[in-house]
């Protein structure tokens, strides 16, 4: 089965809704972390395609819900459906399955892994 192709720059700008800050001095390709805000709710999430790399920070109200830091990514999906917004990343790494960040219609978090 083949991967999904990674989405563009502007796809990532879209989903998140604001311009990332370079992180690498090459590209966004390399790394690029975005903030977005929602209400109460601030993402910070870093991606580096390149160096197969996510991770995001979850803050609620000014305290830290969720902090994960990833490596091994080997797909990247934006998915829109029935006015949700996902993001979704797969591993190469049997253990861990997948991890999808929502932000619209509201923040959520999901990862999931196996024995």
């Amino acid at each position: 089965m083949a991967l999904p192709e990674l989405p563009s720059f502007l796809d990532f700008v879209a989903f998140f809704e604001t311009e990332p800050e370079w992180i690498h001095p090459d590209g966004w390709f390399l790394g690029a972390r975005f903030v977005s805000r929602r209400g109460d709710d601030l993402i910070k999430a870093t991606i580096a395609p390149d160096d197969m790399e996510f991770s995001c920070e979850w803050w609620q109200s000014g305290k830290l819900r969720f902090n994960v830091s990833a490596v091994l990514v080997n797909s990247w999906e934006i998915v829109t459906r029935s006015g949700q917004e996902l993001l979704r990343i797969t591993f190469n790494d049997e253990r861990q399955r997948f991890c999808v960040l929502q932000l619209k219609p509201d923040v959520q978090l999901e990862w999931r892994m196996t024995w």
